[in-house]
């Protein structure tokens, strides 16, 4: 079972810095949710989290990538007390690495009050959860396809795969059998690779249910920082979708993310995400999406700005 956000105590005039492995409980207990979850902004939020009156939840991170950060070197982040009032905490933290800012992010904080409750209706017609394949189903029925080559089925075979800490199944995918010709460079996450290859070509808009892999504790804190890490997980090539063509080539990278809270969240309960692309312009596209419980209830927002480019294949 996943367990609450924890971190080494470390002494007074070093208490707001910290290391990203003791910002997760790493015992044998834990689940792969707790041992994946070491990217920038999680763990950022993880870190002010642990800063905070146990009463605030965070309603609010905007967060900037300075940077491109070494996977090999651990990040010391440091948390900046900014505000401490009676409702309201504010927190900026920083990414560090070699002595440079990689990353840095700034999260509001709130306790629960009384107050006014409204939304727009916001439930798509989307099919249930249990009547849709998972990722890996659909995975293993596209790499089985006879009408892949034997060369691809090899490829994927030999490439090391790394479990997701999370469940998705896409409201809608894609059927053909277009796959990647370039060889394996690194070690295919489960979920990243492969469920992009599921993405409809040129969709600019896409929904999927998703839910945490194993029963989290019951931490609101700990299901929001799951939420924002699913919320990053597929996202920026609903931007670069409609400029796919034959003989080009895309890339993308997160320039800056915002994210608010609106309502409690269940992570270990299926959510729905619906997310798309409304703007590009000038190498940068524009992300929106929002997160809803079973009851229609919008418990999550976002917006990303991202840098997306096109090459020509030699």
């Amino acid at each position: 079972m996943l367990r609450q956000l924890t971190c080494l105590l470390l002494p007074h005039e070093h208490c707001s810095l910290l290391q990203s492995k003791s910002i997760w409980n790493t015992e044998q207990t834990c689940t792969l949710v707790e041992r994946i979850l070491h990217l920038d902004s999680i763990d950022a939020l993880a870190a002010a989290s642990k800063t905070v009156d146990s009463l605030k939840t965070v309603h609010s991170l905007h967060a900037y990538f300075l940077l491109v950060g070494d996977l090999e070197i651990p990040i010391i982040y440091h948390v900046h007390r900014v505000r401490d009032g009676n409702t309201f905490a504010t927190r900026r933290i920083d990414a560090i690495q070699k002595r440079n800012v990689v990353f840095t992010m700034t999260a509001s904080f709130q306790k629960e009050e009384v107050g006014f409750d409204h939304q727009l209706p916001s439930m798509p017609a989307v099919p249930d959860p249990e009547s849709l394949s998972s990722t890996e189903e659909l995975q293993e029925a596209h790499l089985t396809s006879p009408r892949l080559p034997g060369t691809y089925h090899n490829k994927v075979a030999t490439t090391k795969v790394i479990h997701w800490p999370v469940e998705i199944r896409l409201c809608e995918h894609n059927n053909s059998t277009n796959y990647d010709k370039r060889p394996a460079r690194s070690p295919i996450v489960h979920g990243s690779i492969n469920k992009l290859s599921l993405l409809r070509p040129l969709q600019r808009f896409l929904r999927y249910w998703f839910r945490s892999n194993g029963k989290l504790s019951c931490d609101e804190n700990l299901h929001r920082c799951v939420a924002a890490y699913t919320s990053d997980h597929i996202t920026l090539n609903v931007s670069l979708n409609p400029h796919r063509r034959k003989g080009l080539k895309t890339s993308s990278a997160s320039l800056c993310h915002s994210m608010w809270f609106h309502r409690p969240i269940k992570a270990d309960e299926w959510l729905l995400f619906s997310v798309w692309s409304p703007t590009a312009y000038n190498a940068r596209g524009l992300v929106i999406g929002h997160m809803v419980n079973r009851k229609g209830e919008v418990c999550h927002s976002l917006s990303i700005h991202l840098s997306g480019k096109t090459y020509k294949n030699h």
